[in-house]
């Protein structure tokens, strides 16, 4: 036992010694010849403690092991103090939210706020992304330019307020009669309500090309319907069916995320209310409209609005779909902007169209809630 403490003794003063030299290293890196000395005499005390240390018999060598965890553990004990005096020393001073809500404004800023003001810049010049110098100030030109001369920008925002209404509207007919069902508390329910919610866990590109495969003149779709003696369009590449088909493949593959907030607010109503309502035999179709509709009045404003926003920046499944066509008959705004900056590379044109579709979708979202206010009220 007595061999055993004089390892760790001899361990710990090695240990020191050496950490006092990589003391001195630092204090002397100025002087070149000084520090040469002292990284001298440090790479001697290390090789000493390495020579002790292939000197021991297994049992003194297990010992040292063991102090030399116990040695790092108080390193790191006396490490994590520092940090601690250091964080209370900041956290006295600072509040604590703030540093936690550091990730998200650095993704704010960098990625949200920093694009729309080049954006806001950018769609008054002529922008020349190879070399940022050439760019040059040309005013209003590129709003005028869009407005008069580009065709597909005017049906573009056509076609986006199209695509909003029709897919809202969709939606909240949808996912309203499909909440009230989905909201008893069954199994089948439950398994239900899984089944639906899954298309919105699946990438936007996946489903898409799965309905490309269904909607083919040959596909599924027109199969279904040529049971019944009817011969099916060709959906994607008709230009009075394609932007309709897409609307309705972004409504099902929403239906499962929209529907669970609806039921979430289906089971906060009070129970009372649909008791009396029993009472008085009211029929379904009345406590939809009459108490279950406006009592879910906030939390449909919500679907309603965040659905809006995401139906003006359609792009992914018409990317996928349609690539606008067929003759600009499923061109959207954010399909445009892509178009008119990555393909054509013009991004003053396709800046000015961002900054039309960033009104657009503030003024809506303002009237929107106007509405579902006063409808509130």
């Amino acid at each position: 036992m007595k061999n055993l403490q004089q390892v760790g003794k001899r361990y710990n003063e090695l240990c020191d010694a050496i950490e006092q030299q990589q003391a001195e290293v630092r204090a002397v890196r100025g002087n070149r010849a000084a520090s040469a000395e002292a990284r001298q005499r440090l790479a001697g005390l290390k090789a000493e403690l390495r020579d002790y240390r292939a000197g021991l018999d297994p049992q003194e060598r297990e010992a040292y092991r063991d102090y030399r965890a116990i040695r790092l553990e108080v390193k790191k004990c006396a490490a994590q103090k520092r940090f601690d005096r250091v964080e209370r020393r900041i956290f006295t001073k600072l509040n604590p939210a703030y540093i936690y809500m550091i990730p998200a404004a650095f993704g704010a800023i960098f990625f949200t706020l920093l694009p729309f003001l080049f954006m806001m810049i950018g769609a008054f010049f002529k922008v020349d992304l190879v070399d940022i110098k050439n760019s040059r100030f040309v005013g209003l030109w590129n709003f005028k330019m869009i407005f008069t001369r580009d065709n597909e920008f005017v049906r573009a925002i056509i076609n986006t307020v199209f695509f909003a209404f029709v897919t809202v509207i969709l939606l909240m007919a949808v996912t309203v009669l499909m909440a009230s069902w989905l909201s008893k508390n069954t199994r089948v329910h439950n398994f239900a309500q899984t089944l639906v919610f899954t298309p919105h866990i699946s990438s936007m590109v996946a489903v898409a090309i799965l309905w490309v495969l269904m909607l083919d003149p040959h596909g599924i779709i027109n199969q279904a319907l040529a049971l019944f003696g009817i011969t099916g369009p060709n959906w994607l590449m008709d230009a009075r069916t394609s932007l309709i088909s897409v609307a309705i493949v972004t409504v099902w593959k929403s239906i499962g995320y929209y529907s669970l907030i609806i039921i979430a607010g289906l089971q906060a109503l009070p129970a009372e209310v649909y008791e009396a309502a029993k009472l008085d035999k009211a029929s379904r179709w009345t406590v939809l409209r009459k108490i279950t509709i406006p009592m879910l009045t906030p939390t449909l404003s919500f679907v309603f609005i965040m659905k809006f926003i995401n139906s003006f920046k359609a792009f992914a499944a018409i990317d996928v779909m349609t690539q606008g066509g067929p003759q600009g008959s499923s061109m959207v705004l954010g399909y445009w902007i892509y178009n008119a900056g990555r393909v054509k590379f013009n991004y003053g044109f396709a800046m000015a169209g961002a900054i039309v579709l960033t009104v657009m979708v503030a003024v809506f979202t303002y009237a929107a809630n106007k509405v579902f206010k006063g409808s509130e009220d």
